[in-house]
């Protein structure tokens, strides 16, 4: 199975465009990479291509990754989508995928939840009717994808898990089952899934359980501490209160997978984490656990 880390950044990317934090002032003068928004694509056979997430950074992930661009005219290899939640940094890319060409449009999994939020909003609508179709990933469902009318390609299982979460700011950010969720993916040739959960406000028994099964995680790194919005000045509210475990801290994500096998790689970043900056503490905390951060064009083959 191919992965391309699409893009890595949490909401806004690094440099965002309205912050002169010290980490977005690093990006844009040459002195770290920039980062788009999150999403990651997925391929049993480099030809058939599986989004999970679609960022409204999309157009130039795609340009930045010649396997998704266009073959005939007004086609795409990119079948399907997977959505882990309702946030428009996860779903505002199908705004720009509205001209669907004559492909036949898209098929797209979430939970029943993201759906409802998401097909609320005008600009996302049309993706739960013709030529598109919308359907729900019922927890614990294991869908085995087996060519031709499929999510991507050929022998893609995916499984979705339920994690803690909340359901977008613009949907009240509130606690509701189904408002976040993991999927893992693998296929013929990987003995391990992937596990891709960018978003989560805690780890609970059944992401700990999938981290552990998994080759490789994607895992939350939002933030590195819960005040460090506040610290900076950036934002009078909390990485807990937005929905996100923090990655450091006693009780954050480090210190709860201490002893892991699992390759753990922190996507999502926000432009305020110190994890960003080579000469950081939280940055050096990451690289002594063993964990990794997802960068724009990072590829791994399973």
């Amino acid at each position: 199975m191919i992965v391309r880390v699409l893009g890595s950044a949490a909401g806004g990317g690094v440099p965002q465009w309205n912050c002169a934090c010290r980490n977005c002032h690093a990006a844009r003068v040459g002195r770290a990479p920039r980062r788009t928004q999150s999403s990651l694509a997925v391929s049993a056979d480099g030809a058939r291509w599986l989004l999970l997430n679609c960022s409204p950074d999309i157009a130039a992930q795609i340009e930045a990754f010649p396997p998704l661009h266009p073959r005939p005219p007004r086609s795409t290899p990119i079948a399907g989508m997977l959505f882990t939640d309702a946030n428009v940094d996860h779903i505002g890319g199908l705004a720009v995928l509205r001209q669907r060409g004559g492909h036949g449009g898209f098929l797209i999994r979430s939970s029943a939840t993201v759906r409802e939020i998401a097909t609320a909003q005008p600009a996302f609508a049309p993706f739960a009717a013709p030529p598109h179709r919308w359907l729900d990933a019922a927890v614990g469902e294991c869908v085995r994808s087996t060519g031709g009318d499929d999510l991507a390609g050929s022998a893609l299982a995916i499984r979705t898990i339920a994690v803690p979460g909340t359901t977008p700011g613009y949907a009240g950010r509130l606690p509701a089952s189904g408002a976040v969720v993991a999927y893992e993916i693998a296929d013929r040739s990987t003995r391990k899934p992937l596990l891709f959960a960018p978003v989560f406000s805690a780890i609970d028994d059944a992401l700990r359980a999938a981290i552990e099964r998994s080759s490789v995680a994607f895992l939350d790194g939002s933030f590195y501490s819960d005040d460090e919005l506040t610290d900076a000045q950036l934002l009078d509210k909390r990485a807990r209160a937005l929905g996100h475990q923090p990655v450091g801290g006693s009780d954050g994500t480090l210190a709860q997978l201490q002893g892991t096998q699992t390759r753990i790689i922190f996507t999502h970043l926000n432009n305020s984490n110190p994890m960003l900056d080579s000469d950081s503490e939280g940055y050096a905390a990451v690289r002594e656990f063993g964990a990794e951060l997802a960068y724009d064009g990072m590829e791994l083959t399973l």
